[in-house]
Formats: structure tokens, C-alpha cells, sequence
């Protein structure tokens, strides 16, 4: 299958799924919550890509089904901000996971969390005033920092669908001897020192779980696929 055809089958699969869930709502409650979607995928599976084809095709007006309205977000755009990711990073020198941005413990979580309830609760309390923020990777040399609230996105609704994509979107923290066992699995290269510790890797987990109030939101979690090769 070529790329184009892998993302487009990705696109679709999401797509059904998410119209079967918003088929099965009752008609007219306009005063629902929307429905809330995870898609998770690593890095270069084109989760981003997916996700903005998914939601062309539920904007879409056609007679399978009336345009669906969603606000679409990255998990990106909830990082902390350049002062405090570097704040970060000084408190804990040792943990090269905690050196700039992307893993958990480098995302805002009050910030994430009052966002999503705010859409959660956007079709009860027609608040027009929701933002979703913005960062910008290409600021401080690569290091990237979060826009002025000026520059955020602003949020209407009603909504019939929250979709945030990201990496590690829905990961839940794992037991010491799950992470033990998988860690004396990987192989050292030419008995070279890892550039990481147990002890680096349990934090992680532990700030992993901080996460878990944004995932109980979610109503789907929705994963994507790497890219197959071109030449498979």
C-alpha cells in the first residue's frame, strides 16, 4: 500500500468511528457535551495529517450525513511556556528527559485540564470566550515557546466533537516491575552507558499520571498507525 493510500485508509477508520459514536447520540441535545476523541499515534505516523482530514470529512455537508462542528488540538500547543520549560530543566539537570520539550512533565496540565473542561461544558454554558493556545517551535533557536494569548485560537460553539492529537495522548503510568522488565530488554550498544537511569524513567512514569485527569474527559481514543513503506 502506498503512503497516500495508508494515510487515507488512517482517515477513514477514524472517521467511522467517530460518526458511529455520534450517530448513536440523540437527536437534538443541543445542550450534550461534546464528543471528546484521543488519537495517538508516534511520531511520523501523520497523526496530524489524520486529524485534519478527519475532521474535513465530518465538516463535510453530504447526504450520508449534516456537517458535524469540531475544534481540533495538539497536544504540542500545551507545552509550558520557554521561562518555565528551562525552570524545568535547571531543577532536575540529571534527567536528560526533562531537557527542553515533548515528554510528559513538559506540558502545562492546569492549563490543559481548564481547557478541556471549558469545551466539555462549551454547549451548557455557550462561554464565547474559549481559546485553545499556540506554540510556536520555531522561537528561541528550535526551543519553541507558547504565543501571547492574543494570538490563540478562538473556540465557538456549539460543539459536536473535541479531537486533541498527540504522541503520548492517553498513556497511563505502568508498575516498577513492568518498566524494570522492559528496560533489562533493551540492548546496550558496545557496552556504551545509557544515557538514562531507572530512576529517570520511574519520574517520567510518575509524571505520567498527572495526565490522567485530561484522559478521563475522553469518550474515544483512537490510534494511528505508522506509515507503511512506499514499497510495501
Amino acid at each position: 500500500m502506498s503512503g497516500s493510500g495508508a494515510f487515507e485508509l488512517n482517515a477513514f477508520i477514524a472517521f467511522q468511528h467517530i460518526l458511529v459514536h455520534l450517530e448513536a447520540l440523540p437527536h437534538g441535545s443541543g445542550t450534550s457535551s461534546p464528543i471528546f476523541v484521543a488519537l495517538q499515534g508516534p511520531q511520523g505516523s501523520g497523526k496530524t495529517s489524520v486529524t485534519e482530514r478527519v475532521k474535513a470529512m465530518l465538516a463535510e455537508d453530504n447526504e450520508d450525513h449534516a456537517p458535524y462542528h469540531l475544534a481540533t488540538l495538539s497536544i504540542d500547543d500545551l507545552y509550558l511556556p520557554h521561562a518555565q520549560l528551562n525552570a524545568l530543566a535547571s531543577a532536575h539537570p540529571d534527567n536528560p528527559f526533562l531537557r527542553g520539550r515533548g515528554l510528559p512533565g513538559t506540558h502545562d496540565i492546569q492549563l490543559g485540564l481548564s481547557l478541556l473542561r471549558s469545551l466539555k461544558d462549551i454547549n451548557r454554558s455557550r462561554v464565547d470566550n474559549i481559546r485553545i493556545p499556540r506554540f510556536d517551535k520555531s522561537l528561541f533557536d528550535g526551543e519553541g515557546d507558547r504565543l501571547p494569548e492574543s494570538e490563540w485560537t478562538p473556540v465557538h460553539g456549539p460543539l459536536d466533537v473535541v479531537l486533541l492529537e498527540g504522541w503520548c495522548v492517553g498513556f497511563y503510568p505502568q508498575s516498577r516491575q513492568y518498566i524494570e522488565a522492559r528496560m533489562n530488554e533493551v540492548p546496550l550498544v558496545l557496552n556504551a552507558t545509557p544515557a538514562y537511569s531507572l530512576e529517570h524513567v520511574l519520574d517520567m512514569n510518575q509524571r505520567v499520571a498527572e495526565y490522567i485527569e485530561w484522559w478521563d474527559l475522553f469518550d474515544i481514543c483512537v490510534q494511528v498507525c505508522s506509515r507503511i513503506p512506499l514499497n510495501s
